[in-house]
């Protein structure tokens, strides 16, 4: 091309001109025939061609359809409702742990299947859109480069390799007991094997993709990273480990060129066999529940018998004479109580220490009486709230409540 040309530059193709190898006079640089004297240009046949050959990457990539992103979506969204049919709080740890999640200690006793059930369950409302969305944004393109098999496949075990990373980190940073759930691990998977591909296939990739993948992708690592590494309770090192496994199985697993997929019988199988270990991991976490929800219940029995123990002493103390050696006894008693419960959650905390401070109170010689009553109605409006707002999830309810008292 005639670096002197005066024709103004095209928005669109800033080469709309090549120079003709046979008449040197300029000709369009689309077509491979030059216009003037008709020979063929072999660089421009081999450009058209691959321009061709890209635009129909791009075509089919984006008509390549994802199902297996929208059942792991409606997964986690179904693993949440149950747990909220169990748990309407999100707020006992043991509760999450008899749906699946991991802790080290239980990984290291033979549970197994939480290496996969964390992937599928979360803490709360906010854990689950977050991480549904970045799914909703990251899936559909691993899903529409490598199929849905070889997809659901890397998910899974870029999910299991977070809940590895997470075991790694917690051992580390002396947590071995600290649920950990999340799809977070097998989402930062995906973000690897967007990096790694980019990377891989850099000379396959038509420009846009080229941009998108490989670089285009280490910002929101990093900034996802960096987020992980200030906030204390979200854990870094399932987001490494997944990272890690992604990137590991994309220079492992090669992709399915979109325009040429097919229905194979080994995807076929590897779907089947996915979706197998998935059932029987909530299998095994069904099985050991019961242990986990029979504990969780036995913690609010104590908590209740210590808050119904305080109860008796403090009415029969402000009917009778505060300071007493029989009402002192009985506080104390109801006191040892209380240290041994275990409050279900802040509120309940809260509730054991107030009562425990007018048992206090009420031991003491010479006590006012009348601020030990207005105190006490002021806890025991707190314990009936808590009962109405939050006892359904434990097991109990305002009129059980009320007849312990």
């Amino acid at each position: 091309m005639h670096s002197d040309s005066s024709e103004p530059p095209n928005p669109v193709d800033p080469r709309p001109f090549r120079v003709c190898e046979q008449c040197r006079m300029p000709t369009p640089s689309h077509l491979p025939q030059c216009v003037n004297c008709g020979a063929i240009s072999l660089h421009a046949v081999v450009a058209d061609e691959e321009a061709r050959a890209h635009h129909r990457f791009e075509r089919a990539f984006f008509s390549r359809a994802t199902p297996v992103t929208y059942v792991l979506l409606g997964l986690n969204i179904l693993a949440f409702v149950a747990m909220l049919a169990v748990m309407p709080g999100m707020n006992d740890p043991e509760v999450i742990i008899a749906f699946g999640a991991k802790t080290n200690e239980l990984l290291r006793g033979g549970d197994w299947f939480r290496l996969v059930t964390p992937i599928f369950i979360h803490g709360g409302a906010i854990h689950l859109l977050s991480n549904s969305y970045a799914l909703w944004n990251v899936g559909p393109q691993v899903e529409k480069l490598y199929g849905s098999a070889r997809y659901l496949f890397i998910y899974l075990v870029a999910g299991v390799g977070g809940v590895v990373g997470s075991y790694i980190g917690q051992e580390l940073t002396h947590k071995p007991n600290v649920p950990s759930v999340g799809a977070s691990g097998a989402i930062f998977g995906l973000f690897g094997v967007l990096a790694a591909f980019g990377y891989k296939y850099r000379r396959e990739l038509p420009d846009n993709f080229r941009q998108a993948f490989g670089a285009g992708v280490l910002p929101v690592i990093a900034i996802n990273l960096f987020i992980g590494l200030t906030i204390p309770f979200i854990d870094n090192g399932a987001h490494i480990g997944g990272l890690l496994t992604g990137i590991l199985l994309t220079l492992l697993i090669p992709y399915i060129a979109p325009g040429k997929e097919r229905v194979s019988r080994v995807g076929l199988v590897v779907l089947a066999l996915c979706a197998l270990v998935v059932a029987a991991s909530f299998a095994g976490a069904w099985r050991k529940s019961g242990e986990h929800l029979s504990w969780s219940q036995k913690a609010v029995a104590g908590y209740l018998d210590g808050i119904n123990a305080a109860e008796r002493v403090i009415n029969r103390g402000l009917r009778a004479a505060a300071g007493s050696e029989a009402t002192a006894r009985e506080a104390g008693e109801a006191m040892v109580l209380l240290d041994n419960a275990q409050p279900p959650d802040p509120r309940a905390a809260g509730i054991v220490r107030d009562l425990r401070d007018l048992l206090m109170r009420l031991r003491a010689p010479g006590a006012d009486l009348d601020a030990i009553r207005r105190d006490h109605d002021a806890v025991a409006d707190r314990l009936d709230n808590w009962v109405k707002e939050v006892g359904k999830q434990h097991g109990i309810g305002p009129t059980e409540e009320k007849s312990e008292k």
